[in-house]
């Protein structure tokens, strides 16, 4: 089976714990690629990274990045997708558990927000855990001297 792999070229821009910071030189294909959602601009036109740093990467060295396109799908689901899902979820229940006040679509929204808001501070505490399993990670390494 095919998995596929969006691979680019980068410099090491900082290290810290085995996860290095690189900068990403956009280019055209940028414009339509899936994994902007791991990508961050920064305001010199360039896309930082954090990325595993396993092979031992030194700042300033220009290196060759791998992501997995199941790891932007990954990321991708649990940002939007499984949201969205709790915030439907959360409505429904909401004009079961709000039904008998007058306002019942107003609370059931908010209770839907509330839960969203939930899950996001449980996926934030719970990231730092899974960041290594998901984070891009360096392949190639020049050594720049």
């Amino acid at each position: 089976m095919y998995e596929e792999v969006l691979v680019e070229e980068a410099i090491v821009l900082s290290l810290q714990n085995g996860i290095a910071e690189v900068s990403v030189t956009p280019n055209e294909s940028c414009e339509e690629c899936s994994a902007k959602i791991i990508c961050k601009p920064n305001n010199d036109d360039r896309n930082i990274l954090s990325v595993n740093n396993s092979i031992g990467a030194s700042v300033g060295d220009n290196v060759r990045i791998e992501i997995k396109g199941k790891s932007v799908l990954t990321a991708s689901f649990n940002l939007y997708g499984i949201p969205l899902i709790i915030l439907f979820l959360g409505i429904f229940l909401g004009t079961s558990i709000f039904s008998e006040f007058r306002l019942v679509e107003l609370y059931s929204a908010l209770f839907g927000i509330g839960l969203i808001t939930i899950y996001y501070l449980f996926l934030l505490s719970h990231n730092k855990s899974r960041q290594n399993q998901i984070l891009p990670k360096i392949v190639f390494v020049k050594r720049n001297s």
